[in-house]
């Protein structure tokens, strides 16, 4: 079984997007798959912090604390604020376990609020403007601020079924065609679209909900992390994790302010954005569609 779980993981994590599709041709149905998710390891966690105000904490997930992304962070994007850095790497790290470690951890110094980070952000409006437009925000009303801003964060989504037979339209391109493929082998037919600045190919689907979505930038009220036993399901591989406890927030109605704000990030320099790294997504819309169908009778 040991034998079988590394070549697993070899075409999993392999940097070839063919062995990345020859992973999913070890499952038959998706409870293999999830199965298979929630008995994969996962990365050691370490924390390094970067002392300051401690009102608002910001989280940020790296693979190098020390690296030029996470030094960035520490001393322009965030420079003033008590930062937690949560270290992870290797084939087995996964975000949503690394942003619910951090977060939990940032509790300890007592904030109102927590902010959430990807390492890549590159440029903002600045941190005094982001802490003195929090600071305005009822910590006692709002439980998410979501920020309007021109790039990826705080994004419009959809959850939307197909408006018409995507076969043909997927065959045009042999990755498509072969992720097309497995989307029906394991029944997924719901799929995100960002409504943001997204043009192509909208009249191809349906909109069954539209929400806000977290992106990579995120601001949480701490009292909510305080009550949630969990923030992200630690189940998702690398993606769809923010989709899906966006999802959650919106469903459990959650309380949220909003704020202009701009955040700029690399949008994927961290882990990289390849068609490998796509494949290996696949394995996460799957698993959404697994927690959201019974929702929509699909």
């Amino acid at each position: 079984m040991s034998e079988e779980l590394d070549e697993l993981d070899r075409l999993f994590t392999s940097k070839n997007v063919e062995d990345v599709i020859k992973f999913y041709d070890h499952f038959d149905t998706v409870e293999q798959l999830i199965e298979w998710m929630k008995n994969r390891p996962s990365a050691p966690m370490k924390i390094y912090e970067v002392e300051g105000e401690k009102d608002i904490v910001v989280v940020i997930p790296t693979a190098n604390h020390e690296g030029e992304l996470a030094k960035n962070c520490a001393n322009n994007i965030f420079k003033g604020q008590q930062i937690v850095f949560v270290e992870s790497n290797g084939p087995f790290f996964n975000y949503a376990r690394s942003c619910n470690f951090g977060l939990k951890y940032a509790l300890k110094y007592n904030p109102k609020w927590i902010i959430l980070s990807n390492d890549d952000v590159y440029r903002t409006d600045g941190i005094t403007e982001l802490i003195n437009k929090i600071e305005k925000v009822d910590s006692e009303k709002y439980e998410v601020i979501w920020i309007n801003s021109s790039f990826y964060h705080s994004n419009k989504v959809s959850l939307c079924l197909p408006a018409v037979f995507l076969g043909a339209y997927y065959k045009l391109d042999k990755f498509k065609n072969k992720r097309y493929s497995l989307y029906k082998k394991f029944s997924a037919n719901i799929f995100v679209r960002n409504l943001n600045g997204y043009f192509g190919l909208r009249v191809l689907f349906k909109p069954l909900v539209k929400f806000d979505s977290i992106g990579d930038f995120s601001i949480f009220n701490a009292d909510l992390i305080r009550k949630k036993e969990k923030i992200f399901d630690k189940n998702f591989i690398n993606s769809d994790e923010d989709i899906y406890l966006s999802y959650l927030l919106f469903k459990e109605k959650i309380h949220t302010a909003r704020i202009t704000f701009n955040v700029e990030s690399y949008a994927g320099k961290s882990l990289g954005m390849n068609r490998a790294r796509d494949a290996r997504g696949i394995i996460n819309d799957i698993y959404l569609n697994s927690l959201i169908k019974s929702d929509f009778n699909t």
